[in-house]
């Protein structure tokens, strides 16, 4: 089987768009992040995708919420914000999360949907823009290198057990 035969149709790229996320596309949305960014494949990811998370993304920062729509099927999305810093001319694009439907990987879906949230950024002026990921991400690392981001900073990410302090338990034999 052809990856298109896996797909359904020959994927044109005449029809898919790039667009600005809708409230109708929430649950979809929702539904394909729930499909990638799973705790066993990512156990130390320190942003939790949950619908709070989107909705927040999606109400505050609309503008920077993109979906790549090939014929009513949301094939992939990216999110984002716009930071402004105070007394600083700099604003920053930050895409906190891209995704693409694993049925439509390397057919430049993400790059399509990156390259729009770039031109949002630059639309408002945005100077830089950010990204991060996994170490552990390799692909998601080699994808933004294509996409020209450099400048890797390790982040150091640490956590705690806190079932073992005192307060804790006390609290659950309170509960």
């Amino acid at each position: 089987m052809s990856r298109s035969d896996a797909i359904g149709p020959a994927y044109d790229s005449e029809d898919l768009e790039i667009r600005e996320m809708e409230l109708e596309d929430i649950h979809r949305v929702f539904s394909l992040g729930e499909q990638l960014f799973t705790a066993d494949k990512w156990p130390s990811l320190y942003r939790t995708w949950d619908e709070y998370e989107l909705v927040g993304l999606f109400a505050s920062d609309g503008d920077f919420c993109f979906v790549a729509d090939l014929d009513g099927r949301i094939a992939g999305f990216a999110l984002g914000t716009l930071i402004e810093k105070r007394r600083s001319a700099w604003k920053y694009g930050y895409l906190l999360w891209i995704g693409t439907d694993p049925a439509f990987r390397r057919l430049g879906i993400a790059r399509r949907l990156v390259d729009r949230f770039t031109q949002q950024c630059i639309d408002e002026g945005a100077r830089m823009m950010m990204v991060d990921t996994a170490a552990e991400n390799e692909g998601a690392i080699r994808f933004f290198r294509q996409q020209g981001y450099g400048k890797a900073v390790r982040h150091v990410y640490m956590s705690r057990n806190l079932t073992n302090l005192p307060s804790y338990k006390r609290r659950r034999r309170e509960g």
